[in-house]
């Protein structure tokens, strides 16, 4: 009996460690690949992206849209991975419109740390206009309220050209939204792209009471407002900017919420692309580990 109790011990040891040794190094946030990363792969399913970013080491997937929801968290649950987000838009022209079938994501996504990603454009308001944040913070506050009878979480997302366009258009309609369970996220490749190749560390630091999300992506470094997204999205391991070191900064900020991988617009194989990505995310963990960790510096361009 001992004997076989011994050997049962020695698998699950066995199993364990084979199981970490597929995973990223341990980190305080996990990371995950958005939609973005696989729409040129023709033909998936959900069960073949699961077991892909299973594979891997990703912890989970960024869904686009309230389609097939239940079949990617069927795929992801099997693997024991989750679904961090679905990325949604809110229309303020008009009668602020959304997706109608938002309400049954937030059923869907009820106490599974799943967020909604929410992006916010007009083409009626002008950008900071009083009445522009007036429509959007009605409607937030009604998606808020609905959200958190579910358990969920909204985190707005800045994007280029939208009404919601950068990190601090963000956080100005999250304070006045004032609703706990909605806060911002920060894009590498949108903060280059509006802000520029400027340091964020003071905007991240005033960002940290309500900074959900954060996605990532190679890219490089100079005069990013004039880039291409060629140059301000590439796989992990390509450009020159510096993504090792804002990693550490918001680990020395304290955030240890989601990471997403942005993969909009990379040409080749995608899961080749995914691939290289992990590993140089590996990489960086480690070093964003070390005790020479710096805050970013400002750097020329932008």
């Amino acid at each position: 009996m001992k004997l076989l109790t011994c050997l049962v011990c020695v698998l699950m040891c066995a199993s364990c460690l084979g199981t970490v040794s597929a995973q990223a190094p341990r980190t305080d946030s996990p990371f995950y690949a958005m939609d973005t990363n696989i729409w040129s792969w023709q033909g998936r399913t959900p069960e073949e992206v699961a077991k892909l970013l299973k594979s891997l080491g990703y912890d989970g997937y960024g869904h686009g849209g309230t389609q097939d929801i239940d079949a990617y968290l069927a795929a992801l649950d099997a693997q024991g991975l989750g679904l961090f987000s679905t990325y949604v838009g809110l229309d303020l022209d008009g009668d602020p419109k959304i997706d109608h079938k938002v309400s049954d994501v937030f059923r869907k996504f009820k106490d599974r740390n799943a967020m909604l990603w929410l992006f916010v454009q007009s083409r009626k308001y002008a950008p900071d206009s009083d009445a522009g944040d007036a429509a959007a913070v009605e409607a937030i506050r009604r998606l808020a309220d609905e959200a958190h009878e579910q358990n969920v979480k909204i985190a707005l997302y800045p994007h280029t050209g939208f009404y919601v366009e950068n990190l601090d258009d963000a956080l100005r309609i999250a304070e006045k939204v004032n609703r706990r369970n909605v806060g911002v996220t920060f894009n590498l490749c949108h903060w280059l792209k509006v802000d520029g190749d400027t340091d964020p560390t003071r905007t991240l630091q005033q960002a940290m009471p309500y900074l959900f999300q954060v996605s990532v992506n190679g890219a490089d470094s100079g005069d990013t407002r004039s880039m291409n997204w060629d140059r301000l999205i590439q796989p992990l391991d390509s450009g020159t900017y510096d993504v090792a070191r804002l990693l550490r900064t918001l680990r020395e900020l304290g955030y240890t919420g989601p990471i997403a991988l942005q993969g909009y617009g990379i040409k080749g194989d995608p899961k080749q692309n995914l691939a290289r990505s992990i590993q140089a995310w590996r990489k960086m963990v480690e070093s964003k580990k070390g005790s020479d960790a710096k805050p970013l510096e400002r750097t020329s361009g932008g």
